[in-house]
């Protein structure tokens, strides 16, 4: 062992990587390792001045490395990795070894491409540390570490939910180091599956914004003014009770053989309704103590029922804005990927709360419940599959409709809770394993599954909704008072300095809208030169790098991301295109102008679509 590489390790990884840093710096007694790595021995021998990483597992010893010159198979692995790199491409890389399929990768790989390693092996990693120089991978921007006993309670699909796009999914390359997949073979698997399940997050999450991106623009802009007179949900959980169960109400079709029940739990829980659920449980002349709306698309339907507009909402700035504005309570704002506001409350010191909502506004409830410090939580309509061919109760705005089996969407089979077969989604099957990952990664919450149907979550205790009332549900609680103790978010000031940031919002757009049609003539400039093959000079260079800062200036725009919201599905088609390259240099700089353009009038299209809602300002604001 070196302390001089060990050090230059440690401080090439910097603030990159300080929660690895902080990790390592643990007693062994506090390290949790994946199973696997528990039965092995790294070493690290001398082979002619060489030093080669090995592995003893039983009676095997596994080489890291080649005992001489390793070069030429380095050579084939890359070849064998793919005919031709796409723009921003990313290779997810099992293992990082010594660090020698990394520093090939980013040799031969073009310099727009990146690897994400992930790193199974906390001895492995201690040793390498100990005995190779990594400062230069660390330190490259290029790479992203993935530390995996640092995210064991997550899940590979959460765990890499933010690392991959859905733009890597026509490009991404994967590979694994020599005889990691023989050492982990186990957690290596998981891994591909969780990939896997990471891959379909993010095409869930792109269909979400091609469905409802329109709406989530409009929304946020026509709620600023509903956020201005909001309340604080971090000072109410504050004023909460420690371990008050809770019950969370979904619409699922199992909702209407056990509704009547929450009669009795009413006064002695939290009880938590989805957006769906408040009309059935207003008919059922039950009045939850809370609820959720995350769906931008929930309307006014939704609050059909006079009482339920009364009922404190949690929301995020993306919410329904018909619902919102119908709505009479008050209102709890969470953050749900709005960054533009978040980044003016983050400045104020008043940082939205962003809990991990799982994709469903029943993940967000179970959520919500858990910060507002409950420990026992009781799930009901929490069907996640199509029981008896439904999708919602019978008395729901969806649940009006007649669901024939073949227009049922995404169907995929799985087990209900009698261990029988049963027709579930895509979509459900990720909300499910959500809440098994929240129940698997925090031992101290006791779920209880009370649909009385749906499919089985693993980690549930399965009860009648009338039997976890009367074991549960057994001291009074009011949960109004907390309410009516609520706390504005906004003071005087604070409310002030808001106003005034949101007044800037369209002129940012105007701004925007410039920086487009000028880049957009550069486009042209360059294209120009390219067919008439002037392009290798300094007239080229300084268009491009003209465009390049400009570019620069509209994705640093504040309000890039209604933008970005509005383009809908037209994002997705140019980014299925966007990676593709052509044969020659000449023909690649076109197909790259093209698709330039064609974003830039997509975008421009965007701020017109916008325009309307800047009077909402105006109007309200001004």
């Amino acid at each position: 062992m070196s302390d001089t590489v060990y050090d230059s390790n440690i401080e090439a990884m910097g603030s990159r990587f300080a929660n690895v840093i902080e990790f390592m710096s643990k007693p062994v007694s506090q390290i949790r390792m994946i199973n696997e790595d528990k039965d092995i021995t790294p070493e690290v021998i001398d082979v002619s001045g060489k030093k080669v990483l090995t592995v003893r597992k039983g009676d095997r010893v596994y080489r890291m490395d080649s005992l001489y010159d390793n070069d030429r198979m380095l050579e084939l692995w890359f070849a064998g990795l793919k005919d031709k790199w796409g723009l921003n491409a990313k290779l997810f890389m099992y293992g990082l070894g010594n660090g020698m399929f990394v520093r090939k990768f980013l040799q031969k790989a073009r310099k727009d491409c990146l690897i994400v390693i992930h790193e199974p092996s906390y001895k492995i990693f201690k040793t390498v540390l100990e005995n190779f120089d990594m400062s230069d991978i660390f330190a490259n921007p290029r790479v992203r570490f993935v530390f995996w006993p640092l995210y064991l309670d997550y899940g590979i699909k959460l765990t890499y939910k933010d690392i991959l796009s859905y733009t890597d999914l026509t490009t991404l390359a994967g590979s694994t180091y020599l005889n990691y997949a023989d050492l982990f073979f186990n957690d290596c698997v998981d891994y591909v599956k969780g990939i896997e399940r990471a891959k379909d997050l993010a095409i869930a999450n792109q269909t979400v914004n091609d469905h409802f991106g329109a709406y989530f623009s409009k929304n946020v802009i026509s709620n600023m003014s509903v956020l201005e007179n909001s309340y604080d949900i971090i000072k109410l959980a504050e004023h909460m009770p420690e371990d008050v169960p809770a019950i969370i109400v979904a619409a699922g079709p199992s909702l209407d053989k056990n509704i009547r029940e929450l009669k009795r739990a009413k006064g002695r829980c939290l009880i938590v309704s989805t957006d769906t659920a408040l009309k059935p449980l207003s008919l059922a002349g039950i009045v939850p103590d809370i609820a959720a709306i995350t769906d931008g698309k929930k309307d006014e339907r939704y609050l059909s029922e006079l009482d339920s507009r009364e009922v404190p909402i949690v929301c995020t700035p993306r919410g329904g804005t018909e619902f919102l504005h119908l709505h009479t309570g008050k209102k709890f704002f969470i953050n749900d990927y709005c960054n533009h506001i978040d980044a003016f409350m983050k400045d104020n010191g008043h940082g939205l709360i962003k809990p991990d909502t799982g994709g469903s506004v029943a993940n967000a409830c179970f959520a919500i419940a858990r910060f507002l410090h409950c420990r026992r939580i009781i799930l009901v309509g929490q069907d996640l599959a199509y029981t008896g061919d439904k999708t919602h109760s019978a008395v729901t705005v969806r649940g009006a409709r007649k669901t024939e089996i073949e227009n049922l969407e995404h169907v995929v089979m799985d087990v209900d809770i009698n261990g029988d077969p049963i027709r579930s989604s895509r979509e459900f099957k990720l909300y499910k394993e959500w809440f098994e990952q929240q129940i698997r990664a925090d031992k101290s919450l006791e779920v209880i599954d009370a649909t009385e149907g749906g499919i089985r979550i693993e980690g549930t205790k399965l009860m009648t909704l009338s039997d976890a009332i009367d074991k549960y549900c057994t001291e009074m609680f009011d949960f109004s008072s907390l309410i009516d103790q609520s706390e504005p978010i906004f003071d005087d000031e604070l409310k002030e300095k808001y106003r005034q940031f949101v007044r800037k919002v369209p002129e940012q757009l105007a701004d925007m809208r410039r920086l487009i049609k000028t880049s957009m003539a550069d486009y042209s400039a360059m294209r120009r030169l390219v067919l008439n093959n002037e392009y290798n000079n300094s007239k080229m260079r300084k268009l491009y790098d003209d465009c390049v800062k400009k570019t620069k200036e509209i994705e640093n725009n504040p309000v890039i991301e209604y933008v970005h919201t509005q383009l809908q599905g037209k994002s997705t088609e140019l980014l299925d295109k966007v990676n593709k390259l052509e044969n020659n240099e000449r023909q690649e700089l076109l197909t790259t102008f093209d698709l330039g353009e064609q974003y830039l009038r997509d975008m421009d299209q965007a701020i017109t679509e916008l325009e309307p809602y800047m009077d909402i300002i105006r109007k309200e604001f001004n």
